[in-house]
């Protein structure tokens, strides 16, 4: 009678399929985790700069009457151009969208700030496109007060994504390294499965020890 499960069925339930199966969630897992602390990282690093240029806000007057000024040279925000590989660019606005200082060709954003953020500031993220080029936006209303006035400015800090995208590079090659480990571990128990397909076609009876009936006649001697 045939066995329940044949060897290359127990080598494949038992060793290759859980491995496979783990591998692949494994790496499904980390790079989700890893784009998402990434982001988050980088997203950091945005606010950061918008609070830097909100630091270089001045104002004069009072709430509608407020004349904001700034004063921000580009040198505030090297520090945060990671090894010269991402550009950043700014726009610093009025609650109405009048242009304060920065670029002007960066859109005034028309967003809103989300309910609930996991930064202690009024910070908006968005994905957009400048210069022909796509772009991550941090937006920070930043109170601006002095002894002459009390006003609120709108911080737009846009980021190019060459460190963003060479992260998904290097997280696909992570998977693309779980599929190669996949086909290897695949590759090097086929010599087994083999051995388990040959068992497979053999014959039931070969299996099975060959008895020879004992002769009376011997028995009596």
């Amino acid at each position: 009678m045939r066995t329940v499960s044949s060897l290359r069925a127990r080598l494949l339930l038992g060793i290759l399929v859980p491995i496979a199966v783990f591998i692949m969630i494994n790496s499904v897992s980390l790079y989700r985790q890893s784009l998402a602390a990434a982001t988050t990282a980088y997203d950091r690093t945005l606010l950061a700069s918008a609070k830097t240029i909100g630091e270089q806000l001045d104002v004069e007057g009072y709430d509608e009457k407020a004349q904001l000024r700034a004063i921000v040279p580009y040198s505030a925000l090297e520090a945060f151009e990671a090894d010269n590989r991402s550009r950043l660019f700014y726009r610093v606005s009025a609650l109405n969208g009048d242009l304060i200082s920065g670029f002007s060709e960066l859109p005034f954003w028309r967003g809103r700030i989300p309910d609930r953020s996991a930064y202690a500031a009024l910070v908006d993220f968005y994905d957009a496109e400048f210069r022909n080029q796509p772009v991550r936006v941090a937006v920070l209303l930043q109170p601006v007060a002095s002894a002459q006035g009390r006003g609120m400015a709108v911080v737009q800090v846009a980021e190019t994504l060459e460190l963003r995208e060479t992260l998904v590079r290097k997280l696909l090659l992570m998977g693309v390294i779980a599929g190669v480990t996949v086909f290897v571990v695949h590759r090097a128990t086929r010599s087994v499965r083999e051995l388990g397909e040959a068992i497979e076609k053999r014959p039931a009876d070969t299996s099975r020890p060959s008895i020879r009936p004992m002769h009376r006649a011997s028995c009596a001697r």
